[in-house]
């Protein structure tokens, strides 16, 4: 059955990756000696309002492969070819990449050398962050039990859905309150593993999952499903920001070397409150998407455009923030903190589109090695 593209995908994935550049940019600036209070508040209501960007993309995935694979023939180790040439090469390609930048570990053998490779492609460590290409490569390996799963209770979603954000509420409260207690405490090798490594492990995401999934089933009906759930989860949306915004500001205060500084650690997306501000920001984002952004020609545009390129922007913008930040705190020291994160922000999603995009006029298969495929 034929089926038309989702063109409010490209606008989300470009809204997403530029959050996580803010996101990446906010971290270079919030425990800096020269913030103070206004700063450390913009910077904390931004921080909260960009937290959906992990979530989104982990929604945007189930979305689209229960869309393309819900209803025809499904045949896994085409799936996984597919995917594995697409999504995993590319990660590894970047995997080495990130190991020999910028310290170069030219003076290690070859064997040491595949060893470190192999074991941060696993754990997803060579940058900061690649960690999200662990969790996600999960949920395409688990496809066909997801898929099971959400076709088998396809006319409960709402009972299923309901289920399974109470089950992931449950998870989340043990993973702030239980697994950090129970990692001092544990003594197996690899249990212990799997608790340092949990924010990578797909069971600490399957909701956004299962959510996407369930989006992807009814993508015809979801402009008439996301306005009427809108007219309440508006205000849902509002409390929980608000929530969330002055637990952070209410830990405020300024350190014995006279330093202002807040504890960010509230806005953390794996923990009870964050799940329900953030499945109501997913909704949020989702309908702004469908009704307002879509409606502008010049944002459709350039969403877009980040959108088809997030992939491989993904990918190269941690190493493009790194130069842009250096430069910019280096000869604009004395400017405005608030400016210093505006430009480096703005650089950096400008200039890992650019890369993105020369590096996808490469002859295949070097640009799909680096950037992936890029839709059309």
């Amino acid at each position: 059955m034929f089926k038309h593209r989702l063109y409010e995908i490209d606008i989300l994935r470009g809204l997403t990756f530029l959050a996580i550049v803010m996101q990446h940019t906010l971290a270079s600036f919030i425990y800096s000696p020269a913030l103070t209070i206004g700063p450390a508040l913009v910077s904390a209501f931004l921080l909260v309002l960009i937290r959906y960007a992990v979530p989104m993309f982990i929604f945007i995935t189930g979305l689209v492969l229960f869309y393309n694979h819900s209803d025809k023939e499904f045949n896994y180790w085409e799936f996984i070819h597919k995917r594995f040439t697409q999504i995993f090469i590319p990660y590894a390609v970047w995997t080495v990449i990130y190991y020999f930048w910028p310290s170069g570990r030219v003076g290690s053998s070859l064997s040491t050398i595949l060893s470190d490779i192999g074991g941060m492609i696993i754990r997803g460590d060579a940058c900061y962050h690649l960690w999200f290409m662990v969790a996600i490569m999960q949920f395409y390996l688990l496809f066909p039990f997801f898929r099971w799963f959400v076709l088998k209770f396809k006319n409960r979603s709402i009972s299923t859905l309901s289920f399974c954000f109470v089950l992931y509420i449950a998870l989340m409260w043990f993973n702030t309150y239980q697994a950090p207690l129970l990692y001092e405490q544990v003594q197996s090798p690899l249990l212990k593993t799997l608790l340092e490594y949990r924010d990578r492990i797909f069971i600490s995401w399957f909701f956004y999952f299962v959510l996407g999934g369930y989006a992807g089933l009814y993508a015809g009906k979801l402009r008439i499903i996301l306005r009427a759930l809108q007219k309440n989860n508006i205000y849902i949306f509002l409390l929980s920001f608000m929530l969330v915004l002055i637990a952070v500001v209410k830990t405020g205060k300024i350190n014995s070397a006279g330093i202002y500084i807040m504890n960010f650690l509230f806005t953390l997306p794996l923990t009870p409150v964050m799940v329900v501000y953030l499945t109501s920001s997913l909704t949020t984002i989702y309908y702004l998407s469908l009704t307002h952004f879509m409606k502008n020609r010049l944002i459709t545009r350039i969403l877009t455009t980040f959108g088809r390129y997030s992939y491989g922007c993904y990918f190269v913008h941690a190493m493009v923030l790194y130069y842009t930040n250096t430069f910019i705190t280096a000869y604009l020291p004395m400017a405005n903190i608030l400016l210093q994160l505006g430009l480096v922000f703005t650089v950096c999603s400008l200039v890992s589109l650019i890369l993105c995009f020369l590096m996808s006029q490469l002859k295949i298969p070097i640009g799909n090695l680096l950037v992936g495929r890029i839709s059309s």
